[in-house]
């Protein structure tokens, strides 16, 4: 291969579809290719963030649409089984051919001188796999876009919404699948001598326990110094992820901000942990300033941290 493998092709070898001479090439080539590597890395990982989190509810209509494909496809598949047992009749009239053939199809399986073929897959298991990989390549085709329409909660350049958390495990429930961090662009400037009485001075503007998340957007409460969603760095969730894994909950605020040191500003995204809407309200706030290394093209979140404090709940 010369050129890049397209992301399809990428998903299919991730989950282990493709023929073996077509896995051997795309295998040669990933080795070969960061670019195709780091992208077949982000497609495997979609099967385990999709396993992590509740299916929602399939519309009946999308239902409906599935099972009638399928359908369409066994009765395909049985048109072929009883045209081969049509037409392999052996050395009698055509009539014994297609009688077997029939007597085949209203019993419900294929002729008994048809013999299946075995596929690598399950049929059934084969056509979810494809439906689940299409849905791995269309997220990894658009990462930049799918990556923050995760962070906001909606699509990509749409309303401004609180982003969503970390993925939540079994010790939460199904009470933290709504949670959604509220994602602020205060203009703040921090300092590490400073950093408590910048901190509380965002939390009391921004008030993520008062504002609940999207309750207060409806009345442009909450939506003054929130950025566009096409503003937020994809960065973000990876590093909101990298803390959730060992700190459990993800942070109710995040403020896209600098902090400076040493007469030096740098870009720094600064997370306030706490107590998530519609829990019991706690005292004070643990508040971190990372920087962007604390994404994945850098080291491990706690290598970026910058500054910590504590402040009092406003």
């Amino acid at each position: 291969m010369t050129s890049h493998v397209d992301a399809e092709t990428l998903a299919l070898s991730a989950e282990g579809l493709l023929e073996d001479t077509e896995e051997i090439a795309v295998q040669q080539h990933v080795a070969e290719c960061a670019t195709c590597s780091a992208q077949r890395s982000e497609l495997a990982d979609v099967t385990r963030v999709l396993a992590e989190v509740s299916a929602p509810p399939l519309p009946d209509s999308a239902a409906e649409r599935l099972d009638e494909a399928l359908r369409a496809e066994a009765e395909i598949r049985r048109s072929e089984g009883g045209g081969s047992g049509g037409s392999g009749g052996s050395g009698g009239s055509d009539g014994s051919g297609e009688g077997a053939g029939e007597s085949g199809a209203a019993g419900g399986g294929l002729p008994s001188n048809v013999v299946p073929m075995r596929r690598r897959f399950g049929s059934s298991n084969r056509w979810l796999n494809y439906l689940a990989v299409a849905a791995a390549a269309v997220v990894v085709a658009g990462a930049g876009t799918a990556v923050v329409s995760n962070l906001t909660g909606g699509s990509a350049g749409g309303v401004h919404e609180p982003m969503a958390g970390a993925p939540q495990h079994s010790a939460h429930g199904d009470a933290a699948q709504g949670y959604r961090s509220v994602v602020v662009h205060s203009g703040t400037v921090y300092t590490e001598d400073r950093l408590a009485e910048q901190a509380a001075a965002v939390l009391d503007d921004a008030d993520p326990m008062a504002s609940g998340g999207a309750e207060s957007d409806a009345d442009g409460t909450a939506q003054g110094d929130r950025p566009d969603a096409s503003q937020i760095p994809s960065d973000v969730s990876s590093c909101v992820e990298g803390r959730a894994d060992g700190a459990g909950d993800p942070p109710v605020l995040i403020d896209l901000a600098r902090f400076s040191s040493g007469g030096t500003q740098t870009e720094a995204w600064v997370m306030y942990y706490g107590s998530r809407p519609g829990d019991k309200a706690q005292d004070s706030y643990d508040v971190v300033v990372l920087s962007p290394d604390c994404g994945p093209s850098g080291g491990k979140p706690a290598d970026a941290e910058l500054a910590r404090t504590t402040v009092p709940a406003p």
